[in-house]
């Protein structure tokens, strides 16, 4: 069983999360030489957050947390004093890579700005749907239509 996380400048690794969770996080901040002050945390491949700060002292074991052949993004998270946690993506690029990601960390890095993105989206839907479309069937269906009448 192995995983691949994918970090720095197109770097990746490949570890085995069959060891306990506190190993495997000690693991990838050596090989990703992160500092042991640097909480992190990985993000798969649908852009959920595995928790693997929660877990830090943790003697469970990492493939009850990590699915066997995904590939992970490494994240570092930076908390400032009462201040929701942040995501910081400790792959280069990662906008230019996986758009979808890139969104999904900037999401769960500002939470508080969901609503308003959602009622950006929503308003763009509302304008699409309330463009009348002139389309020249439509046009000969009101003159028949018309003429019906009369």
């Amino acid at each position: 069983m192995f995983v691949t996380v994918k970090f720095g400048a197109d770097h990746q690794i490949i570890l085995n999360p069959n060891c306990k969770v506190v190993n495997l996080i000690e693991s990838l901040r050596e090989r990703c030489q992160c500092g042991s002050d640097v909480s992190i945390d990985l993000l798969d491949e649908s852009g959920n957050l595995v928790n693997l700060s929660d877990l830090e002292g943790s003697q469970d074991i990492g493939t009850n947390y990590l699915k066997e052949r995904h590939c992970y993004v490494l994240v570092k998270i930076i908390r400032d004093g009462s201040e929701p946690a942040r995501y910081e993506s400790m792959l280069e690029n990662l906008w230019k890579r996986y758009p979808e990601l890139a969104e999904r960390l900037q999401k769960l890095s500002h939470p508080h700005l969901k609503d308003k993105w959602r009622s950006t989206a929503q308003k763009k839907v509302r304008q699409a749907k309330e463009t009348p479309l002139s389309s020249p069937s439509k046009s000969r269906l009101s003159s028949q239509q018309k003429s019906r009448l009369s």
